[in-house]
């Protein structure tokens, strides 16, 4: 049975190990083996993840036995475009371990955050992926849909991502 629920810092290596699992992985199919290596530095250190967890985005475990099989972290944020007048959801990152891909952990973690988007009355979902990532498919599969295209500078590398949002209705 698959148990979700808020990680805490003690739960840091549990999200860190996912993280080594998955996602060096997915970006050395199209980022330099540097830009790999200096981006997950800044954004996998126990140091971030604990920033991260006490300025506002909260992780969600999915565990099999308290064996962690993915992760979701998001925060609840000001509309960056000012177009909607409630806060949305920004969804940091979701990853699900290799071995677990296609079982419906991924479904079952967005479905959550849907619930808390709803519960919070947060219009819209968004996030970023890198535009050569096939995660797309799923965001996709998961009713996201292509809000903007944009380049960000990331110390001395660019993310070249799609701004994908997904529309937040009552009810699943």
């Amino acid at each position: 049975m698959h148990k979700i629920r808020i990680a805490f810092i003690p739960d840091i290596p549990k999200i860190i190990e996912v993280a080594d699992a998955v996602w060096k992985q997915t970006y050395r199919a199209f980022l330099s083996e540097e830009q790999v290596e200096y981006m997950y530095e800044k954004m996998y250190s126990p140091e971030f993840i604990q920033w991260q967890m006490q300025t506002g985005t909260t992780y969600l475990m999915c565990l099999e036995n308290e064996k962690i099989l993915g992760f979701v972290a998001y925060e609840i944020k000001d509309d960056v475009y000012g177009l909607l007048k409630n806060d949305i959801i920004y969804l940091h990152r979701i990853y699900i371990k290799q071995d677990t891909q296609g079982k419906g952990i991924g479904k079952l973690l967005m479905n959550e955050v849907i619930k808390i988007a709803q519960k919070n009355h947060c219009p819209c979902i968004q996030l970023n992926v890198h535009r050569k990532n096939t995660a797309m498919y799923f965001y996709k599969k998961m009713g996201f849909e292509l809000y903007e295209k944009t380049d960000i500078a990331y110390g001395p590398y660019w993310l070249n991502d799609y701004i994908l949002r997904k529309s937040i209705v009552d009810g699943l």
